[in-house]
């Protein structure tokens, strides 16, 4: 008993990250914390997915550009829930070109070819704050 009542606090903070988290918004913001600025925005029909998500139910998809210390374009998806989100990241077809973000339901496939690691782990960053 005194094991299980050491570790009950720990099973309990770890279980409350694992409910939903809300973002803020859907459709890309304008703006990305790190200096770029959102220059392009399309809607994306079904055939602008990656064709290993394609078969996934989203919600809203866009192709975006954003122009910055170095210019991100992209494929934004907005998921009906994360379920469906992290199931895109699973099902993603990943190489050295693509760099998905996924928070909660939001889905960002980027045409990473060309880019140092290091820019996109901020832009990453920047998208991150841009939506929470």
């Amino acid at each position: 008993m005194r094991i299980f009542s050491r570790l009950l606090p720990v099973v309990v903070a770890a279980l409350a990250g694992c409910g939903s988290s809300t973002v803020s918004t859907s459709e890309p913001p304008p703006s990305i914390h790190g200096g770029w600025t959102r220059t392009s925005l399309t809607e994306a029909k079904n055939d602008a997915l990656p064709e290993s998500i394609r078969s996934l139910p989203s919600a809203r998809a866009w192709s975006v550009t954003y122009r910055g210390p170095h210019d991100m374009t992209g494929v934004w998806i907005v998921y009906p829930s994360e379920t469906v989100a992290f199931e895109a990241l699973q099902k993603l077809n990943k190489g050295p070109s693509i760099w998905p973000i996924r928070i909660g339901p939001v889905f960002l496939v980027l045409q990473a070819e060309g880019i140092p690691r290091q820019a996109l782990g901020d832009f990453q960053e920047g998208v991150v704050k841009a939506i929470q």
